[in-house]
């Protein structure tokens, strides 16, 4: 067994999901179809020359078979105004306005448009997952141009003045593979640049968040290890930030000669992260299932908000997720669905009115806000508490507030 980035064989083992959906991002039409989704096996493993996490147990042939994705989330006006925000902030750094921007992984092409009406003349996204009515001419985009392809060796020629590549990375097994393959693309073209968003691991070992555990994430990237996976793979990293409340990480870089420094004191930190987060998941999914008894005490419904990836998650990893009745979720492509694995099913927000809740718990605090207001709104009652909150083991404090 190797890292997929540096190629060590220096490796430490620290957390396991018996068993988890190999898909977690799509939906399906009935519940006999969501419970049919094979089950597949997390082994993180901690790389102690280049401090990438992976999966070791990850099969790319088990995970295709789950490969359906129904991941967008511009629904959400929080997600949507960040989304506009990283494409006019890369559009005006990287004077993209009038030149051609690729998106290696684009879905429906949402990104793609949003930087066309930053001012990109052409737009032409790349994924093999994209529907036949994302890769259709738009006539009001008339820039735009997805193909249900992979970025491959056969891609390389694609012509463009920058690859955007959002929320893909972590899907890909072989990392300096894929990367070492951009960079030769990079070569090609004069002053290219490359803007990557991934999950930021920080944010789920200092919260030992085990909902953000997929099987679908092959690797689980931290500032330390997304800079060096780039530098190896022949990139100048020119910056990586954390944005989105720091649950991503943003990268730009240009095809180079970077120094990949030591490893340092960050190291020792991140090593002792990863262990204590074994041992701080076990304990938040067993105040989890006690939290979620405390509420279900009431004789009410229970309901999560957000039906896709985290909901998943964390439903997998519980005891009682027989307690909860149904997931919430803005995207109407979700709603009427149901989740992989137990076949939790997904309602419309309008649909709490008649579910009658007594508690909301909400799988990202981010949306904390615009969840609440959506509930006011509706004019249900109902008590919205965050994930984290239910984790913490102090529920009768958080419900006396």
């Amino acid at each position: 067994m190797q890292c997929p980035s540096c190629s060590s064989v220096d490796l430490t083992a620290f957390y396991s999901v018996a068993a988890t959906p190999v898909t977690c991002a799509a939906v399906f039409e009935t519940t006999e179809d969501a419970r049919a989704v094979p089950m597949g096996r997390v082994e993180l493993m901690f790389c102690n020359c280049c401090t990438l996490i992976f999966n070791a147990l990850f099969d790319s042939v088990l995970a295709e078979i789950g490969a359906r994705y129904e991941s967008s989330q511009a629904a959400s006006a929080h997600f949507s105004q960040f989304a506009r925000s990283l494409s006019r902030s890369w559009v005006d750094r990287h004077a993209l306005a009038g030149k051609t921007v690729l998106e290696i992984g684009c879905g429906h092409g949402e990104f793609l448009r949003l930087m066309l009406g930053d001012g990109a003349a052409r737009a032409i996204g790349l994924d093999p997952l994209a529907s036949s009515a994302a890769c259709h001419v738009d006539p009001a985009f008339v820039g735009l141009s997805v193909r249900s392809q992979r970025f491959d060796d056969l891609t390389l020629d694609v012509a463009a003045d920058a690859a955007v590549c959002r929320h893909t990375l972590e899907h890909v097994p072989n990392v300096n593979g894929f990367l070492m393959l951009l960079a030769e693309w990079a070569r090609r073209g004069r002053d290219r640049v490359v803007l990557f968003e991934v999950p930021a691991a920080e944010r789920v070992l200092s919260e030992a968040a085990f909902w953000d555990v997929y099987y679908e994430h092959c690797s689980y990237f931290t500032v330390e290890s997304l800079g060096r996976a780039f530098r190896l793979a022949g990139f100048k990293v020119e910056r990586i930030e954390r944005a989105y409340g720091d649950q991503y990480l943003i990268l730009e870089a240009t095809v180079g000669v970077d120094r990949v420094d030591s490893l340092g004191a960050d190291f020792e930190r991140l090593k002792s992260d990863c262990f204590d987060f074994g041992k701080r998941a076990d304990q938040a999914i067993r105040q989890c299932d006690n939290g979620l008894r405390a509420l279900a005490a009431t004789g009410q419904p229970i309901v999560l908000w957000q039906g896709a990836s985290k909901t998943v998650g964390f439903l997998s990893a519980l005891a009682q997720c027989g307690l909860v009745h149904s997931a919430i979720d803005l995207s109407a492509q979700r709603q009427g669905k149901f989740l992989p694995g137990g076949g939790l099913a997904v309602h419309a927000p309008e649909q709490l009115q008649y579910i009658d809740p007594q508690y909301v718990v909400l799988m990202n605090p981010v949306y904390f806000d615009e969840v609440q207001a959506s509930l006011d709104h509706l004019g249900v009652a109902a008590r919205l508490l965050t994930v984290n909150e239910l984790c913490a083991g102090e529920l009768g404090r958080v419900l006396s507030r």
